[in-house]
C-alpha cells in the first residue's frame, strides 16, 4: 500500500490524517513512504474507497435494477484529488530534507590544551613601556632589583611607574572545568589591549613564555624579537627569572635594548 491509497482509505472511513511538519521530540527517525506509481502505468480497476469500506464491514448499497447494476459496472473510478498529491509531495520533500540533515555529522570541537596556573607581573613606566613578566612563584629571586637595574640603565627611573599582577585563572573554582589555553589567551590579550587603549605606550615588553604566548595581541614571528602592533613595538625577551638563573643571557637582552633604544643606552 502506498501513501496515496492509505490517505484515501482513511478519508473514506472518516479518519482525519495528521502529519507533523517537523520531526517531533523523541520520535523515531522518519522514513520515506512508498509513493504511488505513475497513473498511466497503473490502471485502477476498483475504487480504493469502496474496497476500504468493504474491508471495514460497511454494507455497500447495490443496485436493484439491471440498469443500475450496468451503470455501476460501467462507472470508472474517480481520479485522486490533486490536493492530496500535492500534500503528499510536500511531506515527502520535507522528510527527505530532514533525513539528509540528520545524516550529516555534527563537527565536534577538539578539547582545549590545559594550562597550569601562572602569575604575570606588570610594570608601566610613563608612556614609554608596558612590561609583562612571567613569574615563577616560590623561587625567591630578586626580580624587582633586576628590573630596577634595567630601568636605571635606560634612564627611566624618574618616570611615573605603576605595578600590577595578573593571576591565571582569575578565580579558582574546584567545581568548574579546568581552564584551557584558548581561554587564557583571550583573557590575557584582552587585558593587555585594554591597558594600552587606556594609557597608550610606545613599546611592550613580553618577558618569558607565558607572557609571549597568552598576552601577545598579534601572532609573534618565530625567531624575530621585535614585532609591530598598531605602531607599538613588541619585544620578546627572556623572563627576569631566566636572566637570574642564566646570567649569560643578560648580554643578549642588553644588545636588543641598545638596538631599540640607542638614545637611552648611548652613555
Amino acid at each position: 500500500m502506498n501513501e496515496l491509497q492509505r490517505t484515501e482509505y482513511l478519508t473514506a472511513l472518516g479518519v482525519t490524517s495528521y502529519m507533523p511538519r517537523f520531526c517531533l521530540p523523541l520520535a523515531p527517525e522518519p522514513l520515506q513512504a512508498l509513493l504511488p506509481p505513475p497513473l498511466d502505468e497503473s490502471p485502477v480497476t476498483v475504487a480504493p474507497a469502496a474496497a476500504a469500506m468493504a474491508a471495514a464491514g460497511v454494507a455497500v448499497a447495490t443496485a436493484t435494477t439491471s440498469s443500475e447494476a450496468t451503470a455501476a459496472a460501467d462507472s470508472t473510478p474517480a481520479a485522486p484529488s490533486p490536493d492530496v498529491g500535492r500534500v503528499i509531495g510536500s511531506i515527502a520533500a520535507e522528510v527527505r530534507v530532514t533525513s539528509a540533515a540528520a545524516q550529516q555529522a555534527t563537527p565536534v570541537a577538539p578539547p582545549q590544551r590545559q594550562v597550569a596556573p601562572f602569575v604575570l607581573s606588570c610594570w608601566r613606566l610613563g608612556d614609554e613601556v608596558l612590561a609583562v613578566d612571567s613569574r615563577e612563584p616560590g623561587t625567591a629571586l630578586p626580580i624587582e632589583s633586576l628590573f630596577g637595574n634595567i630601568v636605571r640603565a635606560l634612564g627611566w627611573q624618574q618616570l611615573e611607574s605603576e605595578r600590577n599582577k595578573l593571576r591565571w585563572p582569575l578565580a579558582e573554582n574546584p567545581f568548574a572545568a579546568a581552564a584551557g589555553a584558548d581561554d587564557a589567551k583571550d583573557t590575557c590579550s584582552s587585558w593587555l589591549e585594554a591597558a594600552c587603549l587606556r594609557n597608550p605606550v610606545k613599546s611592550i615588553w613580553l618577558l618569558g613564555q607565558q607572557a609571549q604566548e597568552f598576552c601577545a595581541p598579534v601572532p609573534l614571528e618565530v625567531g624575530e624579537p621585535v614585532n609591530d602592533w598598531q605602531g607599538i613595538s613588541i619585544l620578546s625577551m627572556p623572563s627576569l627569572t631566566e636572566l637570574l638563573q642564566e646570567p649569560a643571557r643578560k648580554r643578549e637582552v642588553w644588545n636588543l635594548l641598545r638596538k631599540l633604544y640607542p638614545e637611552q643606552t648611548r652613555r
